[in-house]
């Protein structure tokens, strides 16, 4: 996926984010999204994109604060004001919303467009090893912001549930959301779970796991699944049974 191989190894989503829409035979509209996010309910392509190819953005009522990337703000939030510069020179727009943190709604015009216009900001990020105050957040902010300011995006509503597995509410969300099923997607996010509390944790995040989808998806091979350990693991335990495609099946594209 890197055209550049001397970049690699990488351990920086951001890095990772500049090289996406390089993907052989990816859609010119796909999804991204991290590995602790769960489709709670059926998904389809209208939940991110008009019957136009208009993508339908994420925009979160946070904001951005002014003021200059700093090494002791979460590094997203450099990412997102490094690219602030970039659209203030481009498109004389100043910048301040940030996304929320769902599915992410990608057009790969739109991300081999900004490849082009900042490849200097691009092909640095794409060497940076680990987070830098340097960086540019491709996905979730450049491509939502310029493709919103060029006309191919618009704001889109997402019913979606955040959870820090960590935190004490944590038990009583997951119970909530397990009785509404009312959100499209939902995020269970390992902040900076204690070593102590790993095992209990995860242990409940199975069991409400195994509950939410008692079944495999279509999308799945029931024959190789297998319930992953609890004890002696870290929070990936927890996570759902690692199922592959089945042959002759093959994801949709968005």
């Amino acid at each position: 996926m890197f055209s550049d191989t001397t970049a690699l190894p990488v351990f920086n989503s951001h890095a990772i984010e500049t090289q996406l829409h390089h993907i052989p035979g990816l859609s010119e509209h796909y999804l991204y999204l991290n590995d602790d996010f769960f489709l709670a309910r059926p998904i389809t392509a209208a939940h991110f994109f008009h019957g136009n190819g208009i993508a339908k953005l994420p925009f979160s009522p946070f904001q951005l604060g002014l003021g200059a990337p700093h090494p002791d703000e979460p590094a997203p939030n450099s990412a997102g004001k490094n690219v602030r510069r970039l659209l203030l020179d481009a498109h004389g727009r100043l910048t301040v919303s940030k996304f929320k943190h769902t599915p992410q709604p990608q057009l790969r015009k739109v991300m081999m467009e900004l490849e082009e216009m900042f490849p200097v900001d691009v092909a640095r990020t794409s060497r940076s090893r680990f987070r830098a105050v340097t960086d540019v957040a491709m996905t979730a902010s450049l491509h939502h912001h310029h493709a919103y300011l060029t006309g191919r995006a618009v704001p889109g509503k997402y019913k979606l549930r955040y959870i820090d597995v960590a935190q004490p509410e944590a038990s009583a969300s997951l119970d909530e959301l397990a009785r509404s099923h009312g959100h499209d997607f939902f995020c269970l996010n390992d902040v900076n779970t204690p070593e102590a509390e790993q095992e209990r944790i995860a242990s409940e995040i199975h069991t409400f796991l195994e509950s939410y989808f008692p079944f495999p998806s279509r999308f799945e091979s029931s024959a190789g699944c297998a319930s992953p350990p609890l004890r002696g693991t870290s929070l990936e335990a927890a996570r759902l049974r690692p199922c592959v495609l089945a042959e002759g099946d093959h994801e949709p594209a968005a």
